[in-house]
């Protein structure tokens, strides 16, 4: 039996079924969504929406899980969820600027308060996202992270 917090789980390719309300990029964008948060029916349900949208989308359970991973090539953007056990997102962000691995970076959570939005704030994300948020603002975040391509932009 596989473990899935084991393994990368990558874009299958399969053909989506649903058409966005907001958006329809015409083709499979080049761009890759790396999603990071520790709940599971989170990540099923971001992974599920980015193919929607027609992104390619890797998933992990954990930071560490994402570090011990190889980034793709070409547009990379990181959806990171801020509250995780062991280490957090904003640890995972201090990590990967010490290491010279950049990539822009979405912040999400789920708590509202003065801290989150402070810690939130001082990482420097291209955007954060306070959960649930809706497609319309996922799509504006990403665009943020890929400047360059215009499918996303409005």
């Amino acid at each position: 039996m596989h473990s899935l917090t084991a393994r990368n789980r990558a874009d299958d390719g399969g053909p989506s079924s649903r058409v966005s309300r907001y958006r329809s990029l015409g083709k499979k964008s080049p761009a890759t969504v790396i999603v990071v948060d520790d709940d599971a029916s989170v990540r099923g349900a971001l992974r599920r929406q980015l193919r929607i949208l027609e992104f390619n989308v890797l998933d992990f359970a954990s930071a560490e899980e994402f570090l011990a991973s190889e980034l793709p090539t070409g547009d990379v953007c990181l959806l990171l969820d801020v509250y995780m056990p062991a280490m957090n997102g904003i640890e995972l962000c201090r990590k990967m600027k010490e290491s010279g691995r950049r990539l822009p970076t979405i912040l999400i959570s789920g708590r509202d308060d003065p801290e989150t939005r402070r810690i939130m704030r001082e990482a420097k994300p291209v955007a954060s996202l306070l959960k649930p948020f809706d497609e319309k603002s996922l799509l504006r975040a990403i665009g943020k992270a890929f400047p360059n391509q215009s499918s996303l932009r409005d």
